[in-house]
């Protein structure tokens, strides 16, 4: 059994899941900054309090499997992305923190909507600098990052941090189409129209930017060509269907083409990083713990996950349909 390989492979799993769950919570919240109506505010907060605080338990499990199944990994990753991921943790208790005072506060509500939207914005930026510097390539020597954390500000993890940011807001338009009332539906729509195409063509920028740059990502689309054409090939078609969609549309549809773009880019993204734990540096096996620390992990994932997993399926079935108008507290 290769145990390194599976604990990749529930890493990969983590991550996907918190990418596609947690981002359409972070969309609603950096679609608020856009929305000057106070009662459509409420109903898109409404629309993500049942479920957006849980949704974050994958990351966090990403974390602990990162360190405990690949340390070293974990010991190269960390000092290069710092910033953004100390951002990054600021910004979402800085979202927790102003979720619950907006409950409280009637008279600044307006106030803590940005605070909320300013936090979904910069948790998004950071994870999309993050992924861009893992696609540019950590510089490592003798088994230590060798960089400076200053090299996450380069253009490809800038692009790549916007490129995040618009497709969580694809994400937060689909989910108010699925759970919002009519009266919010024009705005919905509206934000799909101008995310989805913009997200296309930043995710087009940000690939064609990626290969010029790194020769390990050329490598893989001369080994993976015709899976990767593919790939490009239903992203494109997915975002054109998306942003011609009518208005009056299944409601369910653009939150699952949604869906579609972010598997999409992550199976691309896997199918360039892999075997690779840090890209183009360090492979699985040579970053791997222990034979015991791997069973663990394991062991772990095959008792957390199928809870959490639970969880989250009867939160999302007994506040399914539409978000009521004065809230799920009526």
């Amino acid at each position: 059994m290769d145990l390194p390989l599976l604990s990749a492979s529930f890493l990969a799993l983590t991550l996907t899941l918190y990418v596609i769950l947690d981002g359409f919570d972070l969309g609603v919240g950096i679609l608020l900054l856009f929305q000057p109506a106070k009662a459509f505010r409420d109903h898109m907060v409404d629309s993500i309090t049942p479920t957006w605080d849980g949704n974050e338990t994958w990351i966090i499990m990403a974390g602990v499997t990162l360190l405990a199944a690949f340390p070293i990994a974990y010991s190269i990753l960390l000092p290069a992305f710092y910033l953004p991921v100390i951002l990054m943790l600021l910004a979402l208790g800085f979202r927790g923190v102003s979720f619950e005072f907006r409950v409280q506060s009637k008279q600044h509500r307006r106030a803590w909507d940005v605070a909320f939207g300013v936090g979904s914005l910069v948790a998004a930026l950071m994870q999309g600098f993050i992924l861009g510097g893992l696609m540019q390539g950590v510089t490592v020597q003798n088994g230590h990052f060798a960089g400076s954390v200053l090299d996450i500000f380069r253009p490809l993890p800038i692009i790549s941090g916007l490129t995040l940011l618009i497709g969580y807001a694809v994400l937060g338009g689909g989910w108010l189409k699925l759970k919002s009332n009519a009266s919010l539906q024009h705005f919905a729509s509206h934000s799909l129209r101008v995310s989805a195409p913009a997200f296309a063509v930043f995710f087009g920028i940000a690939c064609i930017y990626a290969v010029r740059i790194q020769p390990g990502i050329r490598s893989q689309w001369a080994s993976h060509g015709i899976a990767l054409a593919c790939l490009v090939g239903l992203f494109a078609i997915a975002a054109g269907t998306l942003t011609a969609l009518p208005e009056k549309s299944k409601p369910a549809l653009p939150f699952l083409l949604g869906l579609l773009l972010f598997v999409v880019g992550i199976s691309g993204t896997a199918l360039i990083v892999f075997p690779e734990i840090v890209p183009f540096s360090v492979s699985l096996w040579d970053a791997a713990s222990s034979s015991t620390s791997q069973r663990l992990v394991m062991i772990g994932a095959a008792c957390v996950t199928p809870v959490v997993l639970a969880y989250s399926a009867f939160a999302y079935w007994i506040f399914r349909g539409k978000t009521p108008e004065n809230g799920w507290e009526a």
